[in-house]
């Protein structure tokens, strides 16, 4: 049986800081698609913070975002399109630039609360006092947290 307070209280004490990955991979708006897929795929990640000429961080790349290329891609082959040249598409061009990010001191609850409210992937984690990228949390990272690293409440049944 679950102990809801155990999941509680668990949920609410591990911080962002605990569970994020210390070495932000990121990727410039200008690149291309093909570089960002070749990074995520390269890394094992399913989102990129996207960061402008400055350093700062102006957007989000996910798989998402490329397969909603791809499905663009599969509509124009459809209708016979051909004009686009779709290996040039730039990083800017597909990515979300309303970024959603949380800090080091954000807990796992809020971070689940976010990502399963706004269907997010990826949470970027900022220095609260800068626009400096931290680390980053992604989907995996909350799974295994809540799943895997908390306690007897997560251990498998047995059953299929």
């Amino acid at each position: 049986m679950v102990d809801i307070k155990q999941v509680e209280h668990r949920s609410k004490s591990v911080k962002a800081a605990d569970l994020m990955s210390r070495f932000a991979i990121t990727i410039k708006e200008g690149e291309t698609v093909m570089s960002l897929a070749h990074l995520m795929m390269r890394f094992k990640i399913s989102g990129v913070p996207v960061i402008d000429k400055n350093g700062e961080i102006c957007g989000i790349a996910t798989a998402t975002d490329l397969f909603n290329l791809m499905k663009k891609i599969v509509v124009d082959i459809e209708q016979g399109k051909n004009s686009v040249n779709y290996s040039g598409i730039k990083v800017s061009e597909i990515m979300t630039s309303d970024v959603v990010t949380i800090n080091e001191e954000t807990t796992l609850y809020d971070m689940m609360k976010l990502m399963c409210a706004r269907n997010i992937h990826t949470l970027p984690v900022m220095v609260i006092s800068k626009k400096e990228i931290v680390g980053v949390i992604g989907r995996r990272d909350i799974i295994n947290a809540f799943y895997v690293g908390t306690g007897d409440y997560t251990k498998p049944s047995g059953k299929g």
